[in-house]
């Protein structure tokens, strides 16, 4: 039989689990159909998915509805790109980490986006499964609370 206390604690860590937050993420493609396939994968998993249609609205995203435990851009968007976009962000203190998915990463770009971490590259296409554990991992790499990035 179960002693009340020990009944008890299995109630107070189910409660404390229930209220940990779901990670939000901010994603940005120019692409509708990959904003909705990015969107839908992360959903899945339980996690808040915002979008951004381009790198403009990207930064006013940040700016005005952050915090974010992760940005997931694509690379190249009309106007600025998901890379100008991360170097502004670190520019500015912002230290989330982002996701940078892209078709197109030579060695220049893997050496910027290393250079500017918590960043890492993924190359389309993505499968679901891969992309979520990807991002879950990058948005576990907290260097405090999400009001501090």
């Amino acid at each position: 039989m179960y002693s009340m206390n020990a009944m008890q604690d299995l109630t107070d860590r189910a409660t404390a689990v229930r209220r940990v937050p779901s990670p939000r993420y901010l994603l940005a493609d120019d692409d509708p159909d990959m904003r909705g396939w990015l969107r839908h994968a992360l959903g899945r998993s339980g996690a808040q998915a915002e979008w951004a249609s381009n790198g403009v609205e990207l930064l006013g995203r940040l700016a005005d509805d952050g915090p974010f435990d992760l940005v997931v851009t694509d690379l190249r968007m009309p106007t600025i790109t998901g890379l100008q976009v991360l170097a502004m962000a670190r520019t500015a203190g912002l230290r989330t980490p982002f996701l940078v998915v892209t078709a197109f990463a030579d060695d220049a770009v893997r050496a910027a986006v290393a250079r500017l971490g918590p960043a890492v590259i993924a190359a389309k296409p993505l499968a679901a499964d891969r992309f979520v554990a990807l991002a879950r991992s990058l948005a576990g790499r907290r260097d405090g609370d999400r009001s501090q990035r």
